[in-house]
Formats: structure tokens, sequence, C-alpha cells
């Protein structure tokens, strides 16, 4: 199940990625990864943990969210509990703008302890 999970998150990344070559917009672009902390629906931002540091990053009102390679909506990133983070690849246009989210929370019991992974399928 992991296996498959990660190799959906790859394929979507590969298909967002060549989405944006094509279109010409890849230059001024970047791609963060971190701990999605709040949410702010009203606003359309979240606030990330990316590299240690806290970010507020505005989405795109069309940024499509993705979990699982399913469309899910902006409010089902909330933190699933007061110390428990979903993580977020997010990609950025040149206007700061997030244009593409791909959503994780993967957690897997393993010799009876619940163990969490990233996106990429690193233990958090």
């Amino acid at each position: 199940m992991l296996c498959r999970s990660i190799t959906l998150v790859l394929v979507l990344a590969v298909i967002l990625s060549l989405t944006s070559i094509a279109s010409g917009h890849i230059s001024g672009w970047k791609m963060v990864h971190g701990d999605v902390l709040q949410v702010f629906p009203e606003q359309h931002k979240i606030l990330m943990k990316i590299n240690g540091e806290q970010t507020i990053l505005v989405l795109d009102a069309q940024c499509p969210i993705y979990r699982l390679g399913t469309t899910v909506r902006l409010e089902s990133m909330r933190p699933i509990a007061p110390d428990t983070f979903q993580d977020a690849l997010c990609w950025i246009d040149e206007q700061g703008l997030v244009r593409h989210v791909l959503v994780n929370y993967n957690v897997h019991e393993e010799d009876g302890v619940l163990v969490a992974y990233d996106i990429f399928g690193n233990l958090k």
C-alpha cells in the first residue's frame, strides 16, 4: 500500500511538472514541502512550516488540491489533532500563488505503534 501511494504521488508530481513546462511557466515556479499548521478557507490561505519556518501561502482561486489522486477541499488540509499535521507539496508560480497542491496524511501500525510517513515515504 505504501509503495502504491508513493508511486501515485510521484506520477502526479511528474504530470504536474510536465503540465507546467508545457504551459511555459516553469522558469519562475518553485516547489515547497512542509506541514500544514493551519487553514484559512475564507482567505484561501494556509500556514505551513517549511524548513523550520512558518510561512503563509496564498492559493490561487482555481488551485487543485489532491490526496492520493483525488481532488479534495481546502478544509480537508486542517491538522488531524493539535500536534498532528498533514504534509503538503505545493507548486508556487511567479506571482507567489500556489497553483497545485498534493496533501498527505499517511499513518501505519507497525509492531503495535502508529508510525507517520511524509509524502515522499520518509518517516516523520
